[in-house]
């Protein structure tokens, strides 16, 4: 049992994305912190690079974002290429115990899946309800927005 589940202040996200591509493609566009503007309503930048000297993007490397009012930071904190990327928020944010964990699934025949859950907790009491809502918003736009620009571009 993860403790953030023994504690009722916790709040859960789930989405779900199909994409007319291979999973790698997905999981190449996720993996890499200075592409995510592309497509998520902020700045993100890669701010310290991977100890693999063969990737950047892959464990321990961070991420700055700033998305007005706030700048935090996400560190990778494990890497499976090309089917899981898991982060955490390791500065800033009004959230905390924050965990992404995003799961690459090939479907076959070209297609892939997304199955992506984000958990935390807020900073401030009785603001979860608002941050949730912000966070259910501002991802599953991002998520759906890359699965139009794959659908014009598969090569994107």
């Amino acid at each position: 049992m993860n403790l953030l589940q023994l504690n009722s202040n916790v709040e859960k996200l789930h989405f779900l994305q199909d994409y007319n591509v291979p999973a790698y493609n997905v999981f190449s566009f996720f993996s890499d912190h200075n592409r995510l503007s592309e497509v998520y309503s902020a700045i993100i930048r890669r701010l310290t690079d991977s100890n693999d000297p063969r990737n950047a993007n892959g464990l321990g490397s961070s991420r700055i974002v700033i998305a007005f009012p706030t700048i935090f930071q996400e560190t990778i904190t494990k890497y499976i290429e090309p089917t899981l990327i898991e982060y955490k928020i390791t500065f800033g944010s009004p959230l905390k115990n924050h965990i992404g964990i995003m799961h690459f699934i090939d479907l076959g025949n070209g297609k892939s899946r997304l199955d992506y859950t984000i958990e935390f907790e807020p900073r401030i009491p009785k603001t979860g309800f608002f941050l949730r809502n912000l966070l259910e918003k501002q991802v599953g736009a991002a998520i759906r927005e890359l699965a139009h620009r794959f659908e014009k571009n598969p090569n994107y």
